[in-house]
């Protein structure tokens, strides 16, 4: 997925669930580029601190460059390399999906955190919740196989919104919440949304494409979400997710 795209309309709901505000110290798991943590910061400043964690080095130094005045920290969700107690809030924007192991890393996460402290997690809702995106899947099914369709499902492993709320009350959270958002993400065209996964996101899964295969599967898709296509030539896909929230008992 494209992250600004698909991303940057999620900050919003994680930071208000979190209660980031002026003063508070917050840590972003699996915060990527940085685009949540950056969005904290704006919300924490002056007095506070924003800490972003990632096990991909690329990922941090990309995040490094755009913001030098949050502490950008490699490592894992299940082995964060912070002391005890020491944020007011957690914040995960989509990567709880990939974590290896889910409930070390909620363990971490209730670690971290000081008595009475906030998390706030976005995971994405089922894929039929993200229209788009099914039918994209349906094409890479057709066109590349069911190996590389399931691959670009993978984001939506916890669209059943059961698994997180039960993990987290089983980690130890108190006052687990849900909310079930929608929100649209734009991209210039059905190209632009798709290339990054083709070209990135596949190959992460051993998935190569000849550049001949990925035309098929652009063109395939143009026809598939055509009907996205607003006056601008921009594509507005309607996506769902859930924020999770809950509180780390005093």
């Amino acid at each position: 997925m494209s992250v600004p795209a698909v991303f940057a309309t999620w900050t919003k709901h994680l930071i208000k669930g979190a209660e980031v505000q002026q003063g508070s110290h917050v840590m972003d798991i699996a915060c990527g580029t940085g685009v949540l943590a950056r969005d904290a910061l704006a919300e924490v400043s002056p007095s506070g601190r924003v800490v972003g964690v990632d096990p991909a080095p690329g990922m941090l130094a990309a995040a490094r460059e755009v913001e030098p005045a949050i502490d950008w920290i490699q490592c894992s969700a299940e082995d964060l390399k912070v002391k005890d107690a020491a944020f007011d809030c957690v914040v995960s924007q989509f990567g709880m999906m990939f974590f290896s192991d889910r409930p070390k890393a909620i363990h971490e996460m209730l670690r971290v955190l000081k008595p009475g402290g906030k998390l706030a997690i976005a995971v994405w809702d089922r894929v039929e919740r993200s229209p788009g995106y099914e039918r994209v899947i349906s094409v890479l099914k057709k066109e590349v196989g069911t190996t590389a369709a399931n691959a670009l499902s993978l984001p939506y492993s916890l669209g059943d919104e059961t698994i997180v709320a039960k993990e987290l009350e089983a980690g130890g959270f108190a006052n687990v919440e849900l909310e079930t958002i929608c929100e649209t993400a734009r991209f210039p065209s059905s190209r632009k949304m798709l290339e990054a996964d083709l070209r990135g996101w596949l190959p992460l899964f051993g998935i190569n494409l000849s550049e001949a295969k990925i035309n098929e599967v652009l063109v395939a898709s143009d026809a598939t979400l055509s009907k996205y296509i607003v006056p601008t030539g921009e594509i507005v896909l309607p996506t769902s997710a859930h924020i999770f929230t809950a509180t780390k008992p005093s």
